[in-house]
């Protein structure tokens, strides 16, 4: 491996240190995973004349602490929404649930299918698929001691052993009332429309799930594609026009990792999980601002503007109209 990465022009100045990084990273993990950002020519496996091993493996290591500071957020922003999905179906619904209907035709049920919208032509199955995360999933001990103790599992209890994806399914059935709840909830505006609100946030989830599950299997943070694009109206005001009509139009926050760290602050609403965003971004950026990557800085690497830390910081002082300290 060695010897094929000298033929592709990968300069290894220690070799022993390329075969330890070797025997813990895969080499498609540290040599093909990068080299769409150093290639010669595309299409070809010869690296960029001066492309250094030792520099491969730092942004390797980057890419997975970023990927890491990306992941955190999310599971707030999941947090988030199950907390918001399960607290308006227990108000609308209440709480009990029937676990021997699975056909979820109880009308007493918060999960009965006539609680729900049809206009995803999903409803059936996802109401299913809720009611088998009681039903199939004993070995929870929180759901256990409801089922053996309680007469009735709670939607704030069931959420928590929904997956991220099932959550946001839930979510896209409920009727117009109930999702307008979850949506305002999230995202306050004086001039976008519900309906504008309820396409972003939409999307918006849709977009951190891709990123998350992504992640989650070892895909690098600068390398996710065919994901859910924000829509440009909504992206650009709520984001305070932290990006421009322009840049938007040449893919800049569409559906990449800018996109992501824009809409975590949008949806987050929590000041100081945000200033801890960016004071996280800041700790693992800083340090290799003034490095050169073979003639490309840091955020050209990550596909980022170089000032994409002052973009965060100020759409965090827009939103809570109090600058950071």
């Amino acid at each position: 491996m060695l010897s094929l990465m000298e033929e592709r022009n990968i300069i290894i100045n220690d070799k022993e240190f390329a075969k330890n990084a070797l025997s813990n990273l895969s080499y498609y993990s540290l040599i093909n995973g990068y080299k769409n950002t150093f290639l010669q020519v595309k299409g070809t496996d010869n690296f960029i004349e001066g492309t250094k091993f030792e520099e491969l493996y730092t942004i390797n290591q980057l890419d997975v602490s970023l990927n890491n500071v990306i992941f955190k957020y999310i599971l707030y922003l999941e947090r988030s929404l199950k907390s918001k999905v399960s607290y308006i179906v227990s108000k609308s619904f209440g709480v009990y649930t029937n676990l021997d209907d699975s056909n979820c035709t109880d009308n007493n049920d918060y999960l009965c299918r006539n609680n729900y919208s049809t206009s995803t032509g999903k409803r059936n199955n996802i109401v299913k698929s809720l009611k088998n995360c009681l039903t199939e999933n004993h070995h929870n001990n929180i759901i256990e001691h409801y089922i053996n103790n309680k007469n009735h599992v709670p939607p704030w209890i069931l959420i928590y052993n929904v997956p991220f994806g099932l959550t946001i399914e839930w979510y896209s059935i409920l009727k117009k009332a109930e999702k307008s709840y979850v949506c305002s909830a999230f995202i306050s505006s004086e001039t976008l429309s519900m309906d504008e609100r309820k396409e972003f946030l939409r999307q918006a989830l849709l977009l951190a799930r891709e990123y998350r599950n992504k992640i989650a299997h070892g895909n690098r943070t600068f390398n996710i594609s065919g994901l859910p694009v924000l829509p440009k109206k909504q992206l650009l005001e709520l984001s305070h026009y932290a990006v421009s009509s322009e840049e938007y139009n040449k893919g800049l926050a569409q559906c990449d990792l800018l996109s992501i760290l824009l809409l975590l602050v949008i949806l987050l609403n929590d000041k100081y999980l945000c200033a801890n965003l960016l004071s996280d971004l800041t700790s693992l950026f800083a340090p290799y601002e003034q490095h050169l990557f073979n003639n490309k800085n840091i955020y050209e690497i990550f596909n980022l503007p170089n000032d994409v830390l002052i973009r965060v910081k100020n759409l965090i002082d827009n939103i809570y109209n109090v600058p950071l300290e």
